[in-house]
Order: C-alpha cells, then structure tokens, then sequence
C-alpha cells in the first residue's frame, strides 16, 4: 500500500532542511580550510570551488533513513533488512570517491572498489533472483544473479558522475530521475522506492540551490559516485525477487541522460583508440558549448531530455510499450546522429 500524501511532503520537507544546514556547513568548512577544487586540465569553472557536496548529502540521507526506519518502519519494509549492507555499500562508494577527490587514484581501482561494492550487496540479498518476462514466464537467474548486480551498480554508480560537468546539470538530471522514480514506486507499490526516492531528491534539492551557476559548491566524485549508487539500490529495490522485466527496465529509461552520455563517450574513445577510462573535454555538453549553445541553455536542453526520458517510463506503465520503445529508440538514434555531427563539424574546424 502506497503512503498517504502528509508523510510524504513531510519526508522530502525534512530531508531538504536538513541537507540545507549541512551543506551550508561544508561550504563553510572548505572556505575555512581551503579545501577546493582548483581550475585546470579539463575543469571549466574558474575560481576554486568546495566539492565536498557529497558528504552533506551522505549525512542526510542516512539522518533520513534511520529516522525514518526508527518512527515508521514500515515505510522501509521492503529494504528494512538490507540497510546495514546498503550502508556499508554507500560509505565505501563514497570513501573512495573522496579520496579519488583529495589524492586521486586510478580508475581501475575506483572500478574494482565498485565491483566489490556489488559483490558485497548481491551476498547481502540485494540482487535480481528471477524475471517475469510476457510471453515467456519467469526466469531464474542461478548464478547470472550476481553478474547482473555487479554490473548494474557498477554501471549505475559511475553514470551521474559522467554529466557532473556544468553546474546544476548532475544534481538537476538527478532529481527529475528521482521525481520519476517516485512515480514508478507509486506505481508498484513500493513503498521503499518512494521513501528513498523523495529522501534524496530532497537532499539533492538543497545542494542544487548551491551548485547552480555560478556554483558555490561541487559533487566531487564523493558526491557523484554516491548517487549513481543510490540509483542502483533503489532500482534494484523496484524488481526485488519477482518483479517483471519492465521494472527492471524503466530505471534504465529513467537515467537516459547519463547513460546516453556514458554510451557515446564509450563508443567515442574506443572508436578513436583513447583510454575509455579517462576523463576529458569531449562530452556531449562539452560539444553542445563548442556548438555556440550558452550554459544554461546546455543545463535546460539536458533537464528537458532528462523530462523526455521520464515521461518515456511513466508512459511505460500505461501504455503500449512497443510502440513507446520504438519511438524511445527512434530519439536515442537520433540524438547519436547529432552527436557524432558535432563531433565531426568541430573537428574540421
């Protein structure tokens, strides 16, 4: 059964508060500090900035959770027994993301921190045992169950952090996945979903009032890493043992911003012969500013497709999928085209 509208308000309320305080307080502790993220190689901003935005949402979040799992259990009955290991999950997530931040280290090791992080949730039960697909019927997953967790949070945890380019656009993107995630969960009944789902939005709210332009603060990687990671367990959550393939599907749908960003900066360093692991300047929101688009009509491009996406999976829930999938494919083909026009235009000139 789906909660009532009051304790929902009051839920995303007291989550917008309290990260307000605490990234108040962060912003006050880098300044205090120095603690920053200086310009240069492929960074935009131009003054030193905190990026430590991601241990104001962790707190929060987790302040959230715990309230909410001592007050109203059943609220997080579906995951209520999973919280030690998504806790666990979530701190080291963010450890190495805030270590990547101050010394930064390899990808490859933040890759095999992220493999383990699955690895430690699928032993926690955090996994898809089974899908129901139409026309086929349900089909257990053996051992499969835990190569599709690892690869799912993995995928998931390093996909915001791909569109933490411009101020806003990762924390903007995120809420309208989250926004959506809400009424997936409404949807199924999910309770679990809702609950965290409104929790971060909340959080992430709060941060997203700093980080526009001229941001006062950053994610970091801290910060980007942990979201990614909480998108993974919440869509886990959605298809928790026995729900059908759509529900594993539509997290997907959700994320269509980062994991289009992800898609084409895979397939555009591995078709040049680059390293697919290290960062530069050739994102999608890179080239659409090389394009001559200002920031905030970049920010308001990606926060619409981010729209489109969502409406796509919501529309999912009513409508006739095959056509609705068709259609989705359809856009993704053509914003490929686009995005490989502006590739090759940029490079001649």
């Amino acid at each position: 059964m789906n909660m009532s509208i009051f304790p929902a308000f009051l839920i995303l309320l007291l989550s917008i508060i309290i990260a307000y305080f605490l990234i108040r307080g962060v912003i006050y502790y880098c300044h205090k500090y120095s603690i920053f993220d200086y310009p240069g190689r492929h960074k935009r901003h131009r003054k030193p900035t905190p990026f430590l935005g991601g241990v104001a949402i962790f707190i929060a979040v987790w302040i959230m959770v715990i309230g909410i799992n001592l007050s109203m259990p059943s609220a997080l009955i579906e995951v209520g027994r999973y919280l030690p290991v998504i806790f666990l999950g979530s701190i080291i997530i963010f450890l190495i993301g805030l270590i990547d931040d101050l010394y930064p280290i390899s990808a490859w090791v933040k890759l095999l921190v992220e493999v383990a992080v699955g690895l430690i949730l699928f032993l926690g039960g955090i996994t898809v045992e089974s899908l129901s697909i139409p026309g086929i019927g349900v089909i257990s997953m053996n051992g499969f169950g835990m190569i599709i967790s690892i690869l799912w949070v993995t995928f998931l945890t390093n996909a915001i952090n791909l569109i933490d380019g411009l101020d806003g656009l990762a924390s903007g993107v995120s809420i309208i996945a989250l926004i959506t995630m809400v009424v997936i969960g409404i949807n199924f009944g999910v309770n679990s979903v809702i609950v965290l789902s409104l929790i971060i939005s909340g959080a992430l709210f709060s941060f997203w009032m700093y980080n526009r332009y001229p941001a006062k603060i950053f994610l970091g990687d801290n910060g980007a890493l942990l979201i990614g990671y909480f998108f993974a367990v919440i869509s886990l959550v959605v298809p928790i043992k026995s729900f059908t393939m759509v529900a594993l599907f539509l997290p997907l749908m959700v994320l269509g911003v980062p994991l289009t960003e992800a898609a084409t900066s895979f397939l555009r360093r591995f078709l040049t012969g680059k390293n697919v692991m290290r960062a530069d300047r050739r994102h999608l929101f890179h080239y659409l500013r090389y394009a001559g688009l200002s920031q905030s009509q970049i920010i308001m491009l990606f926060y619409l497709f981010g729209g489109i996406f969502g409406g796509f999976s919501i529309l999912m829930l009513f409508l006739n999928r095959f056509l609705l999938l068709t259609l989705l494919f359809l856009f993704m083909v053509v914003i490929f085209i686009i995005y490989f026009i502006f590739i090759f235009r940029i490079r001649r000139v």
